[in-house]
């Protein structure tokens, strides 16, 4: 079997050093006292972008266990993106609502942590078959 083309992985990289740099302030902003609990999680995606440069078969179980993890944390992300919109809704009908689009922030967090885990889950299947000679 031919090994698979560098260039999905390379795409793949950059897409998560970049998801791992945009979620670097919102650790640091929204964690506060939790920072040093949360931050390792962007910087693992970001070194997890360098390593894919060159994939290997390591590099594909790392990628599996990165984003099954991922993929449940997006998950909670938008459940509780949804839910806060909902409960946004209910107090603005109540008069309230001044941080109605709070919810949004971990909606589209999650999406994009989604999105990125579905697509790297997908493209990880090709790593099995490489040998790490």
């Amino acid at each position: 079997m031919q090994p698979p083309s560098l260039t999905p992985f390379r795409i793949l990289g950059v897409v998560h050093v970049i998801v791992g740099l945009l979620l670097l302030p919102l650790t640091v902003f929204f964690g506060l006292l939790l920072v040093p609990i949360l931050l390792p999680g962007p910087v693992w995606v970001a070194i997890l972008g360098i390593r894919l440069w060159r994939p290997s078969a390591r590099v594909g179980v790392l990628l599996r266990r990165t984003h099954l993890v991922g993929l449940t944390i997006a998950c909670l992300l938008c459940a509780y993106g949804v839910l806060a919109l909902q409960a946004a809704e209910r107090s603005a009908a109540a008069g309230g609502g001044l941080l109605g689009g709070f919810g949004l922030i971990p909606l589209g967090l999650g999406a994009i942590l989604g999105a990125t885990a579905v697509t790297s889950l997908w493209l990880g299947r090709s790593l099995r078959s490489i040998d790490t000679a």
